[in-house]
């Protein structure tokens, strides 16, 4: 049974006794001194309503922010979001914002985690907070605000979304990016990601291809065709898969083929990868990708058997080059291989 369980069974508590309980022991988890797993606890705590433990997790989450505490600091947030709500999101916006201008190893994952829990839990109050820190001068609080502003996003912040996506800021226009709904829910949007595609910042536009790749008209095709001559191995990387997915089942095939079987020659290891993926969701037949069979790279000849061992059914050229494969000097690309060619029709 775990802490928290043993903590929950224990007769005779009232509500308020059970969660200072549980926060004495997320405190141990916190500083390092019980090894278990805190999120049940975390639950608990948070879930609790106890409004006597606001303060002394706020101040334990000022105190592991300032230690560098990032899993403490993470424990705290949960909590305070579950408890407070929009009353707590300032000090959790900032604290995010904090973790922006911070360390590498500091991604702020689970942090941002905290914000979209304080946000369900009142979600015009967390408006309130964001909105007037999206004009703001400190940059990190603002990049903070439009991460956020995904969460409780309304049509009229499309215009906001639009003058961030103008400023000088690389950081703040992949926040704005971010922020937008959909492409395929307003059209606007759309119009805002195809011309990221453009933007100077290579992240910008390896985000703007991925925002495309999934929900994009077929027309998309058109505009990501040049980004096959990115300079950036990255964002090239990220287009095989979009063109694919995108003129798949539409007039854009011939053009997207012809772009994916030039990128097959692409010195970059991770765009061959990509080029075989896009291919594969074309649907047609997949000649070209014998030209990858003795790639040097194993994890391209590995993403190559994926691809063909998904097309045998619908294309039987794919047995012989899988056989080849079956037979590669890396046990994952055999493996890969073999599996396929065992598996029942």
């Amino acid at each position: 049974m775990s802490t928290a369980d043993q903590g929950a069974a224990r007769p005779g508590r009232t509500v308020g006794e059970a969660a200072q309980a549980a926060l004495a022991e997320l405190f141990r988890h916190a500083d390092g001194t019980v090894d278990d797993d805190p999120w049940p606890l975390v639950r608990e705590v948070a879930g609790s309503g106890d409004r006597s433990a606001v303060a002394p997790v706020r101040a334990a989450l000022h105190r592991y922010a300032r230690e560098r505490n990032w899993y403490g600091r993470d424990l705290m947030a949960h909590v305070l979001a579950g408890l407070s709500g929009a009353a707590g999101f300032p000090l959790l916006l900032r604290t995010y914002a904090d973790a922006l201008r911070g360390e590498d190893e500091d991604d702020g994952e689970r942090l941002g985690m905290a914000l979209g829990v304080a946000m369900r839990v009142d979600r015009a109050g967390c408006r309130a907070v964001i909105l007037p820190l999206l004009a703001g001068e400190d940059p990190e609080l603002r990049r903070a605000a439009l991460w956020a502003l995904r969460g409780v996003f309304e049509s009229p912040d499309l215009e906001t979304l639009r003058a961030a996506l103008a400023d000088p800021e690389p950081a703040v226009r992949r926040a704005a990016l971010h922020a937008l709904p959909r492409v395929d829910h307003d059209p606007l949007a759309y119009e805002l990601v195809v011309a990221a595609l453009r933007d100077p910042d290579a992240e910008a536009r390896r985000h703007a291809v991925l925002l495309l790749a999934w929900s994009a008209p077929p027309a998309v095709v058109d505009h990501l065709v040049p980004l096959a001559a990115d300079p950036v191995p990255y964002v090239r990387s990220s287009v095989g898969e979009a063109l694919g997915r995108r003129a798949a089942g539409s007039d854009r095939v011939p053009v997207a083929a012809a772009t994916l079987r030039g990128l097959l020659a692409d010195d970059g290891p991770s765009v061959r990868a990509g080029a075989i993926r896009g291919l594969g969701l074309l649907g047609g037949p997949l000649d070209a990708l014998a030209a990858r069979i003795d790639d040097p790279d194993w994890w391209v000849r590995a993403t190559l058997a994926e691809v063909l061992a998904v097309a045998l059914p619908r294309w039987p050229p794919a047995r012989p080059l899988l056989a080849r494969l079956a037979g590669d000097a890396n046990p994952t690309v055999r493996a890969t291989a073999t599996r396929a060619l065992h598996a029942p029709a």
